[in-house]
């Protein structure tokens, strides 16, 4: 199969829209299909390049809309003429009026929370979701709440649900071995409102037990009130602010690492959940988005309610309290379920199939 990628997020631009597109590529290259990939230009970028056997294409066009619609929609059918692409797979909604009017099938997978925050407004707030997705022939989403909320636009083509993936050679077990009494928590987000990341520094102020140390891997708006939270409470010693870390350097970063915390108020399937889990850290996480399907409750790890930060707390106490041997158990399932059902190989095998059905 010959594979036409839209992402404006791609590598070396940092962000999960960016790895999931990146690392389903490079799984579809890995089944035997010849994948390209249209994306934006970045500082010091090339206009083409052969990333992980990925044929990567950056066209200059302008960022505002409607001029980027022009400009990708002029660029992809020249692009489209000059070879027999079978399929174009559009991550995000910036690219995606950009794909009418092709004589190939449109898959659009639809990543972005910002799709619920829009359909929570009246309907004449809304936008032109449902117009923006007639010329789609099939809907992927990796939460079940995305995908109901693409139905509620009035979509009437098929939507399925596909997990985010990891490498699961790429992150892989800790050892478990001389296990710390004080147990290190790790937070691997932006620090912005919808991870929900002052919440999580509330509740760390609640906690009882301050056997704790956390590493926070992230930049956003959010960091000053955390910081002030943590000031406040004389716990500053605790926490490290490590700022944005290379989805390269983050293996390294898990294993330092006892638990990861997703405090999240809108998520998918996380993707650093996910890293977390073939990491061998257990998760405490919100009951949101796509995180339930990720965690077997009490076997690789916690759900809390969002928006609680006493619940937290609460769970925070419980998970320090645990002896060595049931927190190398929920390490172990961990790993394990990262393997099995999130391997991207897995969920690109997966996706596989759905092209087919399309075609």
């Amino acid at each position: 199969m010959k594979i036409c990628f839209i992402s404006t997020d791609f590598p070396p631009t940092l962000g999960g829209v960016a790895s999931h597109a990146h690392e389903l590529a490079k799984a579809m290259v890995q089944l035997g299909h010849d994948v390209y990939v249209l994306t934006s230009q970045v500082n010091g970028s090339l206009s083409f390049e052969t990333l992980d056997g990925i044929n990567v294409l950056r066209p200059k066009v302008l960022w505002q809309k409607p001029f980027y619609t022009w400009g990708m929609s002029r660029f992809l059918k020249k692009f489209l003429k000059e070879r027999s692409i079978d399929l174009v797979h559009v991550h995000g909604m910036r690219p995606l009026e950009a794909t009418k009017g092709l004589d190939i099938p449109v898959v659009f997978t639809n990543h972005t929370s910002g799709f619920l925050k829009r359909l929570e407004k009246p309907v004449i707030f809304q936008g032109r979701l449902k117009s923006r997705l007639e010329h789609v022939a099939m809907v992927l989403a990796p939460s079940y709440e995305l995908c109901e909320a693409t139905k509620k636009t009035g979509y009437a083509g098929p939507v399925n649900f596909v997990s985010n993936g990891v490498d699961t050679t790429k992150f892989s077990a800790k050892v478990n071995d001389n296990l710390n009494a004080e147990k290190t928590l790790i937070l691997a987000r932006r620090l912005v409102e919808k991870n929900g990341v002052v919440v999580f520094a509330k509740a760390l102020t609640l906690a009882k037990n301050k056997k704790f140390k956390v590493l926070i891997a992230g930049v956003g708006p959010e960091q000053a009130i955390m910081e002030s939270i943590f000031k406040k409470a004389d716990i500053v010693d605790r926490v490290t602010f490590l700022g944005a870390i290379k989805n390269s350097d983050m293996p390294a970063l898990y294993k330092k690492a006892d638990f990861s915390v997703l405090p999240s108020f809108y998520e998918a399937t996380s993707i650093t959940g996910l890293e977390s889990m073939a990491s061998g850290l257990p998760l405490i996480g919100t009951s949101v988005g796509g995180i339930p399907y990720l965690i077997e409750e009490g076997i690789t790890g916690f759900l809390i309610p969002p928006h609680d930060a006493e619940s937290m707390s609460r769970k925070i106490d419980e998970v320090l309290a645990f002896s060595d041997e049931k927190y190398i158990q929920l390490s172990q399932a961990s790993v394990m379920r990262a393997k099995l059902y999130f391997d991207w190989i897995v969920i690109a095998k997966k996706t596989e199939k759905l092209y087919l059905q399309v075609l």
